[in-house]
């Protein structure tokens, strides 16, 4: 926001108009043309690198204090740094980088399964714009998997098969009092994305692009070269690793990302707020609705939702028996897919239990250990199957038999604990949902 000060000039006190943000740009050009970093300025103003971001963001401006030991250390006035009339470059080619609001501590979960890459995604933004109230004995933001199970489950993306729902449909933005704005490669040019995501990093907000084929989805607080590059971090569906670990502190460089079929997601901030314990109870309502699914709505049969999923899944193994197949095509990488599902679907019930009010407990714990049996039994076919090959049709049909009765058995855990979990929602028997 702009603002006045008085400045004496020839024995007058005149107002002059202050821009927060041209004064910020200038104090990041000067310190990039110094070869300064911002944790550099930090310490030798004893303030901290976030102070340092936002007054180059043109949130905060220094204090007047501190003023005169600034303008030395970047060379110039305190005319210069704040009421420049010209830039050091008016093309300089600067990179401009967002710090996380808050500090965030190292990793603290598992590493897998982490193989979805939005809720890992949206556990990142909460981090970066520090809005996770845990804090570690050093007072930094918790970093665990508390959010990505609860945005596994706000997205739906943990109650189906290769699916789930749009981040800008759920309430997965909303609960940290965020919002978004979609724009697609097919719809604006190069120019115009370039112009927008560098307009809202600049905000103080990052963005998201999402490429339409398997490739990175990038989480960028940072860019250069006018946005032909940007700065940050990036995850991808099936790569544990990446989504696991996440690192504001070494951004990787993404040039071209312009140039292909693209979504670009820009964050805002929202005025509509919705708790975590509604945003819960939706998801809650939305799951036990979508496992109950007993009819095949997509093209392939292994994609989808619900309890119809377990019955595709066995009609594929009878089809590749008729074929006398010697390698199971149907089951990687579903089982993986299916066996952290199921984890994220226990953990978050387990998480609803302390965070929702107004729930038959008795009733969520027996769904919860329904699903508890249910991953014990993928948990032994994953240690008995992983590694192994089938020597001979007569071995691959053997290991068919034996994941046929798993599945069939799974089916009949998994309506048990929809039974129990849409009694625990007051819904009554989970086919009365339907």
């Amino acid at each position: 926001m702009d603002t006045l000060i008085a400045k004496e000039c020839r024995g007058k006190d005149v107002k002059i108009l202050f821009d927060n943000h041209r004064a910020g740009k200038q104090i990041a050009l000067l310190r990039k043309s110094r070869g300064i970093t911002q944790e550099e300025l930090g310490q030798r103003l004893s303030v901290s690198p976030q102070a340092v971001s936002k007054w180059e963001n043109g949130h905060t401006m220094p204090e007047v204090s501190m003023l005169v030991e600034l303008s030395q250390i970047l060379g110039a006035t305190i005319d210069e740094i704040l009421l420049p009339t010209d830039m050091i470059s008016a093309n300089a080619n600067f990179e401009h980088i967002l710090l996380p609001y808050d500090e965030i501590a190292d990793f603290s979960g598992i590493k897998w399964p982490r193989s979805m890459a939005w809720p890992a995604i949206l556990s990142a933004i909460k981090l970066f714009m520090g809005l996770e109230c845990r804090k570690d004995p050093s007072k930094r933001q918790m970093n665990d998997d508390t959010e990505y199970i609860f945005q596994s489950a706000f997205t739906s993306t943990c109650f189906g098969y290769s699916w789930g729902a749009e981040i800008f449909e759920k309430n997965c933005l909303a609960v940290y009092g965020l919002s978004c704005e979609v724009f697609d490669s097919e719809q604006y040019n190069a120019e115009t994305l370039m112009h927008l995501a560098t307009e809202n990093i600049l905000t103080g907000y990052p963005v998201v692009v999402e490429s339409k084929e398997y490739e990175d989805i990038i989480l960028a607080s940072g860019f250069s070269h006018n946005g032909k590059v940007l700065k940050g971090i990036s995850f991808l569906d099936g790569d544990d690793d990446k989504n696991s670990v996440m690192s504001f502190k070494q951004l990787h460089s993404f040039a071209g990302w312009y140039k292909k079929k693209i979504r670009l997601i820009l964050i805002k901030p929202s005025a509509d707020k919705v708790s975590v314990e509604d945003a819960c109870k939706e998801a809650l309502y939305d799951g036990c609705r979508l496992l109950s699914n007993e009819i095949h709505r997509f093209d392939q049969p292994l994609v989808g939702y619900g309890l119809v999923i377990y019955d595709n899944w066995r009609n594929e193994l009878r089809v590749e028996n008729e074929k006398n197949l010697e390698t199971i095509e149907c089951l990687y990488p579903h089982i993986f897919i299916h066996y952290e599902n199921k984890m994220c679907i226990k953990r978050f019930l387990e998480l609803c239990i302390h965070t929702v009010s107004r729930i038959d407990r008795e009733s969520l714990e027996t769904a919860i250990a329904k699903y508890g049996e249910l991953i014990d039994i993928f948990e032994k076919a994953l240690h008995d199957w992983l590694t192994e090959t089938p020597k001979d049709i007569a071995a691959a049909k053997s290991i068919r038999q034996g994941f046929d009765y798993i599945l069939r058995r799974s089916r009949e855990l998994e309506t048990e604990a929809l039974d129990s979990w849409a009694t625990a929602i007051k819904m009554g028997r989970a086919e009365d949902i339907l």
